[in-house]
């Protein structure tokens, strides 16, 4: 069972669960509307804050697989995107999560969701991964899928319509598993990658993150990117590379 986290306190992310709540039917159930394969769970604070959710969800008697956080994304840059992303920090925890805590993701759904939000064709969407960069901190498997930037996106009925559309239909397929390195924020690479060359990312630490990874995070990166065997560059980073040789990871 996959559990979808709504917030109230997101108005793209209440439009997602309307639209999630419409195309089945539901148990309800407290907080929770239920049926074979899905639990939807409405939670009245934003989702990057809300710590240790798995646990909560649990106490109530459900084991979810996987969490998918359905949510809005922001930006000064404004731009039009339909974006799925690991979760936690490289460095300080200032927008939830815990400090150069990383949380454990599920590549293959979120592969998966890139390439059917691909398959969508709005057109005026960028469809992308996200860098690694905020919380909350969990301990299931989970990622997020987010519609940005602005709120005239958050309200688009047919960004938030496809991005329900993909939660009720990910699936996952077999893919080889990768974490990737550098590059800007939206991942253009590992994007292009992903859906290229038959690539699931995992975990992405940005170039404005890079400085921040060791021999500790290296390790938190893969433990958290579960199945990976690969990394891909966007840049050089010779001692990078040569921490994850030391692990058998392949550099591509």
């Amino acid at each position: 069972m996959i559990c979808i986290v709504i917030s109230k306190e997101d108005v793209a992310s209440v439009k997602i669960g309307k639209q999630l709540l419409s195309m089945k039917k539901w148990k309800k159930k407290g907080r929770f509307y239920l049926n074979d394969d899905f639990l939807i769970y409405f939670i009245n604070d934003l989702h990057i804050y809300h710590d240790n959710i798995d646990e909560e969800i649990e106490k109530f008697g459900y084991s979810p697989s996987t969490i998918i956080f359905a949510s809005r994304h922001a930006s000064k840059a404004k731009k039009k995107t339909l974006s799925v992303h690991a979760i936690g920090n490289f460095r300080k925890a200032e927008y939830g999560g815990i400090d150069k805590e990383l949380v454990k993701c599920n590549p293959l759904l979120m592969r998966n969701a890139l390439n059917l939000l691909k398959e969508k064709n709005l057109e005026e969407y960028e469809v992308c991964y996200e860098a690694t960069h905020h919380g909350p901190y969990l301990k299931k498997p989970c990622f997020f899928i987010e519609v940005g930037s602005t709120e005239k996106e958050w309200r688009d009925e047919r960004a938030c319509r496809t991005i329900a559309e993909t939660i009720l239909n990910v699936e996952e397929e077999k893919y080889e598993v990768a974490i990737g390195i550098g590059g800007g924020h939206y991942a253009p690479r590992f994007t292009d990658i992903a859906l290229g060359r038959n690539i699931a990312f995992g975990h992405i630490t940005a170039k404005y993150a890079v400085e921040h990874l060791n021999e500790k995070m290296i390790d938190k990166m893969l433990t958290a990117t579960p199945g990976c065997k690969k990394a891909y560059f966007h840049g050089n980073y010779e001692k990078i590379e040569e921490m994850l040789r030391k692990r058998e990871i392949s550099i591509n």
